[in-house]
């Protein structure tokens, strides 16, 4: 008898102690998907697992939901898999498909490697985080305009959003939820405001308050605050036949733009000057470019294209030009001043003679050697856009 119990005592002490091994945080799930809940178990001492000697367990709220004892047996109507091919490796994980609220809640893994045993609990929660879109991140300069947070495939439903400007908080919100197609919820909270020059480069946040979240979901954006540019093209004098021909870039901001001369379609760079940068109350940026053409003896197109990050596609507009016929007075500048007073009246047609010819003069002066002279009398005036030479 003593024998017997000392064999006994041996055949004990080579059993192992049964290890789980299951996730500390809950399992989140969205309703109607599939989910897995881990469970791996080892002995210790470290040695092969006999499923001989093996029972597995799994239930919820005290029922069973699968079990191995052998076999496999499932117990939850929808069904769940127990892989019998995967236990001798330690894994006990069970696979539960098109789970609803009624699944949610705290599962037991059992696990027993005779003779000891262990057990492991794995929470599922019926739930899902909320993903976060914020946006546009461009928005016109003094017009009323809208950012659009936006939360989706979030479960259950209700969500808060915060709107901060830098660490101000402008808005809090409670946005109504709406059903999506994959049974999830999505919500919109819209932020209204009219951006000032102020606003440029202003960091907005939208935060997410879900309860699948421990810490609100946020997202950033830098605001970029544009103004379209307005073209305008002069030419002096007026019609096919120009002297010079002006290109006034109004409104626009930020302040980089890029204005080129096209002959019939091709860049140009002889005979162009431009003017400086002027910036307008409102905090918008002018300028303007001037271009003399080539006299010669054939008709040209010329466009002005202006380019900014305000616009989806380069704003152009083009003039023809033709070159200038010899009239009665033999000389083209004779045979210009004359045709402004014939159209346009003898008594206005001599001032805008004389103030042509000083500003005629002033760019001769200035072509090609003295461009500073030309910057500064070339510059765009925002009270007159028809008279941009400043005398």
């Amino acid at each position: 008898m003593p024998s017997f119990l000392c064999l006994l005592l041996s055949l004990q002490g080579a059993w192992a102690a049964v290890i789980i091994q299951v996730p500390s945080s809950p399992v989140q799930a969205g309703p109607h998907s599939n989910v897995s809940l881990p469970c791996h178990f080892s002995l210790d001492p470290p040695r092969p697992i006999d499923v001989d000697f093996l029972i597995v367990r799994w239930s919820l709220r005290g029922k069973n939901i699968a079990t191995f004892d052998t076999n496999i047996t499932v117990f939850r109507p929808r069904g769940a898999v127990l892989d019998a091919t995967r236990l001798p490796e330690g894994n006990a994980s069970l696979y539960l498909s098109d789970v609803r609220d009624e699944d949610a809640g705290e599962y037991t893994c059992f696990v027993l490697h005779t003779p000891d045993s262990a057990e492991g609990k794995v929470a599922l929660k019926l739930e899902a985080p909320p993903r976060l879109t914020l946006g546009p991140t461009g928005v016109p300069l003094g017009k009323p305009s809208t950012l659009t947070c936006t939360a989706s495939d979030f479960y259950p439903d209700g969500v808060s959003v915060k709107w901060l400007r830098g660490s101000e908080t402008l808005k809090v919100d409670s946005p109504p939820a709406k059903r999506g197609p994959n049974y999830l919820f999505y919500a919109q909270s819209v932020l209204e405001f009219t951006p000032q020059i102020s606003d440029a480069g202003v960091t907005f946040s939208c935060q997410i308050h879900h309860r699948a979240v421990k810490d609100p979901i946020s997202q950033d954006i830098e605001l970029k605050v544009v103004a379209r540019p307005e073209l305008h093209m002069l030419t002096r004098p007026p019609g096919k036949t120009f002297l010079v021909a002006e290109c006034l870039v109004c409104g626009f901001y930020p302040q980089n733009v890029t204005v080129q001369w096209l002959q019939n379609g091709e860049p140009i760079q002889a005979g162009i000057y431009e003017s400086e940068f002027e910036q307008n109350p409102n905090g918008t940026f002018s300028t303007g470019s001037v271009f003399f053409p080539q006299q010669g003896h054939f008709a040209a197109s010329y466009t002005c294209q202006v380019q900014h990050e305000a616009l989806e596609a380069p704003l152009e507009e083009r003039i023809p030009w033709e070159p200038e016929a010899l009239g009665y007075f033999g000389s083209p500048m004779t045979w210009l001043l004359g045709s402004l007073g014939h159209l346009v009246g003898l008594g206005m047609g001599i001032g805008a003679t004389l103030m042509y010819q000083r500003r005629r003069a002033k760019y001769k002066q200035a072509e090609p050697n003295d461009q500073t002279l030309l910057k500064k009398t070339s510059k765009v005036r925002r009270e007159n856009p028809d008279d941009v030479f400043v005398i």
